[in-house]
């Protein structure tokens, strides 16, 4: 059974007893290493709880700033809100704004708060959102990728099988796949804490889901993600179709193609690239100790290294939206809203200008 810690404070009428701390249910079997383990949880919580909650804190104003112009950016610009593809960026963007909106204000709550006071529910809610997010973030990155390898290798394909409401089907898909794969897990594979530790937020998996947890909700995505991203680095490459060889000549000769394909063949694989690989890697040390805590009970790390790897991930489900700013349709959108706002706050000039014959 995988269990999760929320908050990290016991006081000493909560301290649970060392011979019933860890008594499985499937095999009673006292890992007295779980105790430590508690208490290594209770000393690093008031070492670090004070400057957790300050890059917390620091962490969800950022992320609610950058996604939050990324969102407004898009939507406000029609011809990026309309592509299949900016949809699945502002998709991505609303996402890691829900991270900073309703995940890391409650690692603030729990870390300042000497016991955790929201109740069950709240409890669960944020631990499986949690996991829920990062998934979805994950699913919309493997569509992008998917939709690119399609584009490069297969184009005559791509482009007849367009249709009505692709749009609505790329933004909708990952949430989808999210209810799909993470709630049946974290919800049918909770199982009740053997032990019950006052003003703490637990969340308990048995030993099947823990396991499968990590896989299905990273390693299989990632790996997917990688063959696909190498495909599309090898196509690119060759002429995979003579109307794609056309597209890019037409382009090349009239310097800025016009219409929807536009966005398709200009959109930034290599930015693409930069996000899907900086996701991986901020996520790998997380979902790789939670592996080998699952399948290794003993296997118990230090509580600063857990910290550290969490933040990790956190991190850069918050911040990792920045870099979309090197798309260039994105970049070229948020210079054209910054400069129409300025014209529209700057006074109107009074300056008079005289022609030649009139001076």
């Amino acid at each position: 059974m995988e269990i999760r810690f929320s908050n990290y404070e016991m006081t000493n009428d909560s301290t649970p007893d060392p011979l019933s701390l860890h008594q499985y249910e499937d095999n009673h079997d006292i890992h007295l290493n779980w105790t430590l383990f508690m208490y290594d949880i209770e000393t690093a919580h008031d070492a670090h709880s004070t400057a957790v909650a300050v890059y917390a804190v620091v962490l969800s104003f950022v992320s609610i700033v950058l996604n939050s112009v990324l969102c407004v950016v898009i939507f406000f610009t029609k011809e990026l809100r309309c592509r299949p593809l900016y949809a699945c960026v502002l998709n991505f963007c609303i996402i890691n704004l829900l991270m900073g909106v309703i995940v890391n204000p409650l690692v603030t709550y729990h870390e300042l708060s000497p016991v955790w006071a929201l109740g069950t529910f709240v409890c669960d809610t944020w631990i499986i959102m949690d996991v829920l997010l990062p998934f979805t973030s994950l699913m919309t990155l493997l569509l992008l990728s998917i939709d690119r390898l399609m584009f490069v290798r297969m184009n005559t394909l791509y482009k007849s099988a367009k249709f009505r409401f692709q749009r609505e089907v790329y933004v909708i898909l990952p949430w989808l796949l999210g209810v799909v794969i993470v709630l049946p897990i974290w919800i049918g594979g909770f199982q009740k804490s053997p032990f019950h530790v006052t003003g703490m937020c637990v969340f308990g998996l048995v030993d099947e889901a823990s396991i499968s947890s990590p896989i299905l909700v990273y390693f299989l995505p990632a790996l997917i993600i990688v063959l696909v991203m190498v495909c599309t680095h090898l196509f690119s490459f060759r002429d995979s179709s003579p109307e794609y060889s056309q597209t890019s000549t037409r382009s090349a000769g009239a310097g800025v193609q016009t219409g929807y394909y536009a966005y398709e063949s200009h959109f930034s694989v290599v930015t693409l690239y930069f996000v899907n690989v900086t996701f991986l890697i901020m996520w790998a040390p997380f979902h790789i100790m939670s592996l080998l805590l699952a399948v290794c009970v003993d296997c118990m790390p230090p509580y600063s290294l857990i910290l550290g790897f969490t933040y990790m991930g956190a991190t850069a489900s918050s911040l990792i939206s920045l870099l979309w700013l090197t798309d260039y349709h994105i970049r070229y959108s948020l210079k054209h809203i910054r400069e129409r706002f300025r014209k529209q706050t700057s006074p109107p000039s009074t300056t008079v200008t005289l022609t030649l014959l009139e001076a």
